[in-house]
């Protein structure tokens, strides 16, 4: 079958991998998504593992329509009820780029006419409408003309690790910031300090990577499961699998914020996530803090200004690179801004700049490496 694994910009690189070791083929990289061929056993190794993915869709059939009514003769060739119980729910989801098809929810209700239509053909009945919780979440995406049509393999976003604080304030996406830690270079066994932590995304979705287990581990309810051609032995089989094999890194992490809000979040976080005994969590300030070990990545996720004063932005930028640099000697730091101008502030010359999205706004992951020394001391061969 054909999938198309939906994700952020920026991570496609790291979810055509995922699919590579899942055992897809023919994997494409696309904008915000990663489309392959694969089996059911690799559509689930895929579902269980990627920190990466947001929603894995099926393709289920494409076609060219002329216009609305062309969309809904068309899908209701569809076998449906093949897909959907008679008695179950179900939900259309419609991304729509077209200037036939003008209006993204129009759409979406012919399709929903269509299943619904045939159903009452075929059977006299038909399933109903639940926009929370359905059994099957449809997806129609047009482009021009052309129509494709796919049903959500996941269910609720991968995205949603079930850690999260009710009442965090702006928390990075765990998907945006596990693949941040990715495209940093930074792999369980290196020490890791997350000084800024808020409600502690950064630690929590470390501590789960270096645990070993696969992110989804405590998950129990995927959308697949309810498909007919669901095969709960190959299931068993990717799930036992992957837990047999389970070998955690020890991997020193620390996170520190100076708002006792935000540490209780985070102990909140790493307590859901049962991974609260491989991070160190204190309230400190990080204009204050010493580093607690030699080397290793420092990760920041510090205001953008959209809720400070603009010189107050710029002067925590400012602060923060002269922190880095007289007393971080050694690490290498990685901070995510939308604010170009802070970044400059930060008056470190950075060795990588990454285009990524945080929610609607594009920012840039900036690497600096705080050298021991003078940078061109570190290319020079040792004396005999």
């Amino acid at each position: 079958m054909k999938l198309h694994a939906k994700t952020l910009a920026g991570l496609e690189d790291l979810v055509a991998q995922d699919m590579n070791q899942a055992g897809a083929t023919e994997v494409v990289v696309g904008r915000r998504g990663v489309s392959c061929e694969a089996d059911l056993k690799a559509m689930y190794h895929l579902c269980l593992h990627s920190r990466f993915v947001l929603r894995v869709l099926r393709h289920l059939t494409e076609f060219n329509a002329k216009n609305p009514d062309d969309l809904y003769r068309q899908s209701a060739r569809f076998a449906w009820e093949d897909l959907i119980p008679v008695d179950g729910t179900f939900v259309v989801d419609a991304t729509v780029h077209s200037e036939v098809f003008t209006h993204d929810h129009f759409a979406a209700l012919r399709l929903k006419d269509a299943v619904v239509d045939r159903f009452r053909g075929k059977t006299g009945q038909r399933p109903s409408i639940d926009r929370v919780r359905p059994d099957v979440r449809l997806h129609l995406h047009i482009a021009g003309n052309k129509v494709t049509l796919s049903v959500d393999a996941t269910g609720a976003p991968l995205s949603h690790r079930g850690y999260r604080p009710p009442k965090a304030k702006a928390p990075l996406n765990e998907v945006l910031a596990a693949g941040l830690l990715a495209l940093s270079g930074w792999r369980p066994g290196t020490p890791l300090i997350d000084p800024m932590c808020g409600s502690g995304t950064f630690s929590t979705e470390a501590a789960l990577w270096a645990s070993g287990l696969p992110v989804q581990a405590g998950r129990r309810q995927f959308a697949f499961m309810k498909w007919s051609d669901f095969d709960a032995g190959a299931w068993r089989e990717v799930r036992d699998e992957s837990m047999h094999g389970v070998k955690p890194v020890e991997t020193l992490i620390w996170a520190s914020d100076n708002h006792p809000g935000a540490i209780r979040q985070t102990r909140h976080s790493l307590e859901e996530a049962d991974v609260d005994g491989m991070v160190q969590v204190s309230q400190a300030d990080f204009f204050n803090l010493r580093p607690p070990t030699e080397s290793g990545v420092v990760v920041m996720n510090p205001p953008y200004g959209e809720r400070l004063d603009p010189g107050d932005v710029v002067g925590m930028y400012e602060g923060i690179g002269d922190r880095l640099k007289f007393k971080w000697t050694g690490f290498e730091a990685w901070v995510i801004s939308s604010n170009e101008e802070a970044l400059k502030r930060v008056g470190l010359r950075p060795h990588k700049r990454i285009p990524v999205f945080n929610g609607a706004l594009p920012c840039k992951w900036v690497g600096f490496q705080m050298y021991k020394g003078k940078k061109s001391d570190q290319h020079k061969q040792p004396s005999r």
